[in-house]
This record gives structure tokens, sequence and C-alpha cells, in this order.
């Protein structure tokens, strides 16, 4: 069942959300296994990631590779534990 994700990390700019990505190979020609949706927003409080993923295992298959690699590019700890969210419905146009 595919699954919402939402994380918030705080004082994260733009640049280190590219270089987390650019470490890991992630981007929008190399998305990870299992992404099915994503977007990134940079606010004044830092960096908001809401994501669609196809199952809560991919989704842990992601984090045991990104979180490493974002804690490399000066993340902090995120604001609080991920919102996971089982989607009802999820639409593509």
């Amino acid at each position: 069942m595919p699954v919402l994700a939402e994380v918030e990390f705080p004082g994260v700019t733009a640049l280190q959300y590219e270089e987390a990505n650019h470490r890991a190979g992630f981007g929008p020609e190399h998305p990870p296994a299992g992404l099915l949706a994503h977007s990134a927003v940079i606010t004044n409080e830092g960096l908001r990631l809401v994501n669609v993923w196809q199952s809560a295992q991919a989704l842990e298959a992601f984090m045991e590779i990104m979180m490493p690699v974002a804690k490399e590019a000066g993340f902090p700890e995120p604001s609080g534990p991920p919102r996971i969210s089982e989607l009802y419905n999820f639409v593509v146009p």
C-alpha cells in the first residue's frame, strides 16, 4: 500500500539538500527505488520533504541509505519523527 511520508529538517538549505542528493546519486533522472512522488520545500525554518512511496518497506530501504548521507551533508536531526500515512487514494494525472 502506498504511503505518504512528511519530515522537516530545521535550518537545512537548498545547497545542503542538493549535496545530499548528489552524494546519494539520486535526482530526477535517477530516483530511488519505490519513490512515486517527491517534493522538497525550502522554508524560512529549513527543509520540508513530502514524498509518496510504493510501500513502507520502500521508504525504510531509502532511509537506510539516505540518513547517513544527509548527516554527511550537515543535516541536523529532523524536527520530529517522520509522519507516515497510508494513502487511501493517489492519482497521477
